[in-house]
């Protein structure tokens, strides 16, 4: 048995390469550093990495999902700092874009989804906003 150490390690190492994403930026302002270095940390552990690129999930520790909204103002406000993530986020919601009419779903031709839900009740269509994954 390997115990916790290794994949702790792995993690750490994953997560300090998550926040290192994107520009660098500092200034002569502690304060602002200080904000920068926290905004970075907190994005980083939000992010999903998903085949189409990283995606800041919401609803954190409940839902952990993709919103569509909440996905595009993230992006937004980090697109100075790292625009991969808007790539990311305008991939994903562009794979995930309706292309069908469904009044369970809220959903129509062209519209951006609101939220995306996996599991047993979204398969069995018990809950609105579930997403077969696209290749």
């Amino acid at each position: 048995m390997t115990g916790f150490a290794p994949p702790l390690s792995e993690r750490d190492v994953r997560f300090r390469s998550k926040r290192r994403q994107g520009a660098t930026v500092f200034s002569s302002g502690r304060v602002f550093n200080d904000w920068l270095a926290r905004t970075r940390a907190d994005i980083a552990l939000l992010t999903t990495d998903l085949a189409t690129g990283p995606y800041p999930y919401a609803g954190i520790p409940w839902f952990s999902t993709a919103f569509g909204r909440d996905g595009v103002i993230s992006a937004l406000q980090m697109l100075w700092l790292n625009p991969e993530l808007a790539r990311g986020v305008l991939v994903f919601l562009a794979r995930y874009q309706s292309t069908e009419t469904s009044v369970f779903g809220d959903a129509d031709p062209g519209k951006i989804m609101h939220e995306t839900r996996k599991g047993e009740m979204a398969v069995l269509r018990e809950l609105p906003f579930g997403r077969q994954d696209r290749r």
